[in-house]
C-alpha cells in the first residue's frame, strides 16, 4: 500500500516537470542594421587641386581635421576640396576623385571605405621622387598602422605609425625607402578606421616628369586582371610599358600572361613560364606592337602576387604617366561622373553588362555592352552617374580619364558595400539571471 501511494505521488510530479520543461523556452529575436559605410577621399595637399564627382548635391559630407563629426549637405555635384580629406556618406555611389597639379599632371581614384589591408604597387623613392604616402584616420579614436615597404633590394623593416582621431599624416616616399627606384607599399591597419593614399609625383630639377594617384588592392591574388592599359603611339612607334610585380610570400612564383585587345589575344614575349623572385620588386618591359587604343593584361601565377603596369601617356598635348592596377570582378554599383567623361574599358571572355546613364536633367538612358576579350564605352559629357548591372561572370573594368593637365586611371571597384550589423536587444536575463 505504501509503495502504491508513492507511485501515485510520483506520476503527477513527473508529469508536471515534463510539461514545465516543454513550456520553458526562451524567445530570442535578432535584429540587424544594413548600411553603406562612409567613403574617404584622398587629402588635398599644397599645390594640388582636388575635385570630387557626386550624383547629388544633397550628399552628406564632413572633413577631417576638425573635432566635429557632424555632416552637412555638400551643395554641389562637383565638390572642390581646399584642404584635408573628405568623408562622404554616398551610399552605393562611388565618387571619383580627380586630383591635379594644374598643367603638370593628373590622377584619378575612387573614394572608398576604410580597409584593414591595402597594397600600393608603383611609385619611386629615388632622387626624382616628389611623392608621398598619406594615412587618413576618419574614426573616433587613435589608429595604429603598420607600413611595410618592398624595393628592388628586398623588404624594408616595417614601421608603425599612430594617427590621432579624425586627422591624417603624410610621409615622403623618399624618407620611407631612400634611394629605391622601384617600390610597393603595404598598409596594414592594426586598429582604427584608416585609408592609405599614395601620390607618385616625379621631377628632375625644375622639370616635372608627371604624376599619378596609385589605386590600391586589398590582397595578393593568383589571378590578376588589369583591364585598361592605354597604348600611345608616336612618330617613332608604340610607346613601351613596364610591368611591376611583387610576390610577398616566402616562395617564388611562376607566372603566365595574356594580352587582350581589339587586335586579338596573345601572350606577351618574355613572361610565360618566368619565375619571379619573392619579397622584392621585379620589373618586366612590355613591348606591345599595336595601334593606339587600350588593351588588358591578365596574369596567372602559382603564388599570390600584386602587380601594376606603368605607361607613358599623352592627352590633349600633355605628357604624363599612369599606373594601371588590378581590378576586382565587376559588381553592381553606381559610379559618379559629374564633371568628367571617362572611357570605360571592360575585359572578360564573353562580356555582357548593362549601363544606366543618369543625365543632368534627371533622365536616364540604358546601354547594353557586349563583346569578347575587351569592350569600351565613352561616357558622354553631362552624364552624372553610371550604374552597372546584369554583369556577365568574370568581367572586370576600369576607367581612363584625360584632361589638359594629364591622364588618370581607376579600377571599377565599388567604394563601399552593404554591411550588416546586429542591433542590441534588451533581455530580462541581463538583470535577472
Amino acid at each position: 500500500m505504501k509503495n502504491q501511494r508513492l507511485i501515485y505521488l510520483a506520476v503527477p510530479v513527473l508529469f508536471i516537470l515534463l510539461v514545465s520543461n516543454l513550456l520553458n523556452f526562451s524567445v530570442s529575436t535578432t535584429r540587424f542594421n544594413q548600411s553603406y559605410p562612409a567613403v574617404v577621399c584622398p587629402p588635398n595637399t599644397e599645390g594640388l587641386t582636388t575635385a570630387i564627382s557626386l550624383t547629388s548635391s544633397k550628399t552628406q559630407v564632413r572633413k577631417t581635421g576638425s573635432q566635429s563629426l557632424k555632416t552637412y549637405e555638400v551643395g554641389f555635384k562637383r565638390y572642390a576640396v581646399a584642404a584635408q580629406s573628405a568623408v562622404i556618406e554616398s551610399g552605393q555611389v562611388t565618387p571619383i576623385v580627380w586630383q591635379t597639379r594644374s598643367g603638370v599632371w593628373a590622377g584619378a581614384m575612387g573614394c572608398s571605405a576604410p580597409s584593414t589591408s591595402q597594397w600600393f604597387v608603383g611609385a619611386t623613392a629615388d632622387v626624382t621622387s616628389q611623392g608621398s604616402l598619406h594615412l587618413v584616420n576618419s574614426g573616433l579614436g587613435r589608429a595604429f598602422v603598420e607600413v611595410s615597404i618592398y624595393s628592388e633590394q628586398g623588404e624594408i623593416a616595417p614601421r608603425t605609425f599612430t594617427i590621432k582621431a579624425n586627422t591624417y599624416i603624410s610621409m615622403r616616399l623618399a624618407s620611407l625607402a631612400p634611394g629605391s627606384k622601384q617600390i610597393a607599399i603595404h598598409v596594414l591597419t592594426r586598429s582604427g578606421r584608416v585609408n592609405g593614399f599614395v601620390v607618385d609625383e616625379r621631377a628632375k630639377g625644375l622639370k616635372s616628369l608627371g604624376g599619378d594617384l596609385i589605386n590600391p588592392v586589398h590582397e595578393p591574388q593568383k589571378l590578376i586582371a588589369i583591364p585598361a592599359i592605354p597604348q600611345s603611339v608616336t612618330r617613332k612607334g608604340p610607346v613601351g610599358h613596364t610591368l611591376r610585380l611583387l610576390v610577398p610570400g616566402d616562395v617564388k612564383a611562376r607566372i603566365s600572361a595574356e594580352i587582350r585587345s581589339k587586335d586579338g589575344t596573345f601572350a606577351p614575349a618574355g613572361i610565360d613560364g618566368r619565375v619571379i623572385a619573392n619579397k622584392r620588386i621585379v620589373e618586366i618591359p612590355l613591348k606591345i606592337e599595336m595601334a593606339k587604343g587600350e588593351f588588358a593584361l591578365r596574369i596567372s601565377s602559382d603564388q599570390p602576387l600584386v602587380a601594376a603596369v606603368y605607361s607613358s601617356t599623352s592627352a590633349q598635348g600633355k605628357k604624363d604617366f599612369i599606373w594601371s592596377t588590378a581590378a576586382d570582378e565587376l559588381t553592381p554599383f553606381t559610379l559618379a561622373t559629374s564633371g568628367v567623361a571617362p572611357t570605360l574599358v571592360f575585359t572578360g571572355r564573353d562580356i555582357k553588362l548593362q549601363l544606366e546613364l543618369l543625365n543632368s536633367n534627371g533622365s536616364a538612358k540604358t546601354i547594353v555592352i557586349t563583346g569578347q576579350d575587351i569592350a569600351t564605352y565613352e561616357v558622354p559629357d553631362g552624364v552624372q552617374g553610371v550604374s552597372f548591372s546584369r554583369i556577365s561572370r568574370g568581367t572586370t573594368g576600369a576607367a581612363l580619364i584625360a584632361s589638359n593637365s594629364g591622364y588618370g586611371y581607376l579600377p571599377l571597384n565599388a567604394g563601399s558595400v552593404l554591411t550588416k550589423s546586429s542591433v542590441p536587444a534588451s533581455n530580462i536575463h541581463v538583470l535577472n539571471p
